[in-house]
């Protein structure tokens, strides 16, 4: 009875839905069909060429020569069609290094054809690229972060911008990570930052001679407020104390100081915290009754408040000499008879 019911299992299995099932059958047929009967063509198309060290030891130096190649495909028309759109590419596989300075041959096995199936590289021209390699070198370097343009005359910053993170892996020919001191970045474009956030941007990889970097992007935090003026009058211009112990006097004997940036840095700004004064050079060697025309310095100003002093320039004179009066004491005085 087993045996009976298993054999009549499997009939009944394929005249379930059996009209269904015939119709897919139908359209596989078909579908297949069509794609056999797709036209076929050849064509040339241009491929990058990208070298793959795997060796660690080695990099590649330069782009090869030449950098692109041309293959000569057939296939399915619209395959091809594909193919040109998406862009073919042939990947270089470098297991070990032999010689700084290689000739390649190329494999047609070697070319990526995205996802067409029934595509035939027929030939690659020219069959064989040159390629250079070097001593690779890895170092942790410094990220030196740019600003481009200006905020908007409304914000100001209100703290130094972050910059995350501070050191970037390179790793490239050796002669050429021997010579950064640092990375760049691309710079960030101020006159688009319109609120406090963080900035992604990447690195600059001009002149880096074929290094890697990683990362490839920072993040920048960049914290702005409202922008603001304030004046500070009547600030005393401190003078310095000449070597000679002259006397000097400086005319005017105050100033105006006007501060401007973030509101948080301006407000906080104690004014007994700012000096004016002048440098120890610019009034060596003064003469008696010389006058000078010296620029003031300030100090005690915070990082990223912009100060103009009013007026910039001040004058400074070195007192004559006071004579002492004749008390009658000399040798010709009364007080010697001359007996």
């Amino acid at each position: 009875m087993t045996e009976v019911g298993s054999v009549s299992f499997l009939p009944r299995a394929l005249a379930h839905n059996w009209r269904l099932k015939l119709a897919a059958l139908g359209l596989s047929v078909f579908l297949w069909a069509l794609v056999q009967t797709e036209p076929r063509t050849a064509q040339s198309l241009p491929a990058p060429v990208l070298v793959e060290v795997a060796d660690t030891g080695w990099t590649t130096v330069g782009a090869p020569e030449p950098a692109s190649v041309e293959l000569r495909i057939t296939g399915p028309t619209g395959e091809i069609v594909d193919l040109a759109a998406e862009g073919a590419l042939i990947r270089v596989p470098v297991a070990s290094v032999g010689s700084s300075d290689t000739v390649i041959t190329l494999r047609r096995e070697w070319v990526a054809l995205g996802e067409g199936t029934g595509l035939t590289v027929e030939s690659l021209t020219p069959s064989t690229v040159r390629m250079s390699f070097e001593q690779a070198l890895t170092r942790v370097l410094p990220v030196a972060m740019r600003t481009r343009g200006e905020l908007d005359e409304d914000l100001a910053l209100a703290n130094p911008i972050g910059l995350n993170p501070q050191v970037v892996r390179v790793r490239g020919p050796a002669s050429r990570v021997e010579s950064l001191d640092s990375v760049r970045l691309q710079p960030l474009p101020l006159d688009e930052v319109d609120e406090s956030g963080i900035y992604e941007v990447g690195v600059d990889t001009t002149g880096m001679g074929g290094a890697r970097v990683t990362p490839m992007n920072a993040s920048l935090g960049v914290r702005v407020g409202a922008r603001i003026e304030r004046a500070l009058t009547e600030v005393p211009v401190q003078l310095p104390s000449p070597d000679d112990g002259t006397e000097l006097s400086v005319e005017p004997a105050t100033i105006e100081v006007r501060l401007v940036g973030a509101r948080t840095l301006v407000t906080a700004l104690d004014p007994q915290e700012l000096a004016v004064t002048l440098s120890s050079e610019s009034v060596q060697g003064m003469v008696v009754g010389e006058e000078r025309s010296v620029p003031v310095l300030l100090q005690g100003v915070p990082e990223l408040v912009i100060a103009r002093p009013l007026p910039a320039i001040v004058t400074v004179r070195r007192a004559a000499e006071v004579q002492a009066e004749d008390d009658g004491s000399g040798p010709d005085g009364p007080g010697d008879s001359g007996s």
